[in-house]
């Protein structure tokens, strides 16, 4: 299978280029031909890491998903699947074709984003890293597939002289007790935590002489984070806060980072919500224990360490809430680990990530994933197609209808709001209604069985229209009505359907979605394929 994995370049040291390097190879060994395409990684041309294996770049300007690429790539690469590795809510161009793409959704609060349910109601299907995310998607009305991250356990491992050797390079002493953390310091609100990190840290460096925090960060911080070497300073921290030697990026190679975790004796993680949390999988690995503010997925991932729940979840400016750390309690979980310290078994603290190997996790994860994967659906695909309104637009394969035969193009002229419609029984198989339907002043019910009476059985309705209140629905004066997301829910059997029986003739929900041009359903009529063998029959011999 030729596959489209949208992510960080697979030789960044970011958590989407490692969780990248290590799914793509195992899906190459696999047998796939695998195109990574890492917007901003580099601009034009491409970079062939193996056999089978192709990283390509974005034009120069594009955006953080590389929205404005994607149709190049997707053209040239002809792919049977796309894969988005990234946060959903930035993927605009993703989803909009018959391809099946299959969006990886990392909730990390609650509830979703209504940008994001925009973004993921176009997904074939959601992977999402957590049960947590699994349960809160559900809640919204959304089906996924679960596939944690995974690890290079024979990377990330225990090993005592990596321990003194990161110790003694960066000045911690072998009597020193030391605490980690690892995260990106961005945006506002601080979303790892960095600022009741500090208050925890003041206290209880103020109770213990002995101990010492190294934060993996950029303590410059962007985005409106915090400076965190000014708060040091504030907090009179210096000596025993450190953060990473400006020489490059914090984000440090694999065997760093390795003998990096052996080095703590505990990772602190404040963060206020988490689609997944490597970082606590990876400090465990090397037998680090994790203290953790105990909300979103973070608890699936510290069963055996020492969680502190949360103060309380309040709303951001995305709409969504995320759950604040309480310094008392994760003051009191930092103390349960200090006096631990003597009895300390690493490898029990390792035994718990075994499951996230990244071998283990391809094998039970992945590997059914990309073998359930359906042949992509081409709803257009069908030999009779009915253009609805169609003006001046050509589409060749097709019959085209407009209201007036005003253009030459016009195959057959009717006004839609009469009824019949000049079409016989399940005699297309596809049918296209773009910017059509809001015109018709009518009863809807009839215009819906009109629709279905003339869409053959596994046939496929497309409608595109304006979003209730939009611009496009009121600006127009001959538009009678706009349409939400959910509008054609009252025609299927699942949806509004059952609740308010405007009709027998009951669709099935093929896709819906909702963006800045209004919205798009395709619909399939809900009718015994035989009746179709009839009617085809029937009209053979007449």
């Amino acid at each position: 299978m030729r596959i489209l994995f949208v992510s960080d370049a697979p030789w960044q040291a970011s958590g989407y280029g490692q969780q990248t390097d290590m799914v793509t190879r195992a899906m190459v060994a696999d047998g796939h031909e695998v195109y990574v395409y890492a917007p901003g990684a580099l601009h034009e041309g491409e970079v062939p890491l193996a056999e089978n294996l192709t990283v390509l770049s974005s034009a120069y300007g594009d955006d953080r998903w590389g929205n404005m690429s994607l149709p190049w790539h997707m053209e040239r690469v002809q792919p049977d699947l796309v894969i988005t590795w990234l946060d959903a809510q930035g993927l605009i161009g993703y989803g909009r074709d018959h391809v099946p793409c299959y969006m990886w959704a990392p909730i990390d609060s609650q509830p979703i984003p209504i940008m994001e349910r925009d973004v993921l109601q176009r997904a074939t299907k959601i992977l999402v890293p957590s049960r947590w995310g699994q349960g809160i998607l559900a809640e919204h009305g959304f089906d996924s597939e679960y596939v944690p991250c995974c690890i290079d356990l024979a990377a990330l491992r225990i090993d005592p002289g990596a321990r003194q050797r990161w110790r003694k390079r960066n000045g911690v002493q072998d009597d020193d007790w030391l605490i980690g953390m690892v995260g990106q310091n961005r945006g506002s609100p601080d979303r790892k935590g960095y600022a009741w990190a500090f208050d925890i840290l003041k206290e209880f460096m103020g109770r213990h002489a002995d101990v010492k925090a190294y934060l993996h960060t950029e303590p410059v911080g962007d985005q409106y984070a915090p400076n965190l070497t000014y708060l040091r300073m504030e907090l009179g921290l210096l000596g025993r806060i450190d953060f990473p030697r400006q020489t490059g990026s914090y984000a440090w190679a694999g065997p760093w980072m390795a003998e990096m975790y052996n080095a703590f004796d505990v990772l602190l993680h404040c963060s206020l919500g988490e689609g997944f949390g490597v970082p606590i999988l990876e400090a465990q690995a090397c037998g680090t224990p994790v203290v953790v503010n105990a909300a979103t997925a973070v608890t699936e991932l510290s069963a055996n360490g020492y969680q502190a729940q949360p103060s309380q979840w309040i709303w951001s400016t995305t709409i969504t809430k995320w759950a604040l750390p309480d310094v008392s309690n994760l003051l009191e979980q930092l103390e349960r680990a200090y006096a631990a310290r003597g009895d300390l078994n690493r490898e029990a603290v390792r035994e718990f990530t075994l499951p996230y190997g990244a071998r283990r996790v391809y094998e039970d994860c992945w590997r059914p994933v990309l073998a359930a994967v359906a042949p992509p659906l081409d709803y257009k695909a069908g030999e009779r197609k009915l253009l609805l309104g169609a003006g001046r637009v050509r589409k060749a394969g097709y019959t085209h209808h407009d209201r007036d035969g005003l253009y030459p193009d016009i195959d057959v002229a009717h006004d839609l709001t009469v009824f019949p419609w000049p079409w016989a029984d399940s005699s297309w198989d596809y049918v296209e209604a773009v910017d059509v339907l809001e015109h018709l002043a009518c009863d809807f019910t009839l215009v819906m069985d009109e629709l279905w009476r003339i869409t053959a059985p596994g046939g496929y309705l497309m409608v595109h229209g304006p979003e209730v209140g939009s611009w496009q629905h009121t600006a127009d004066p001959t538009h009678v009505r706009g349409f939400t997301l959910d509008s054609f829910d009252y025609w299927t059997e699942r949806g509004w359907g059952k609740t308010y029986p405007y009709t027998t003739h009951k669709w099935e929900t093929i896709r819906k979605l909702r963006d800045e041009s209004g919205i798009t359903v395709v619909l399939r009529p809900l009718k015994p394929v035989a009746k179709e063998k009839q009617w085809l029959e029937t009209s053979a011999t007449t």
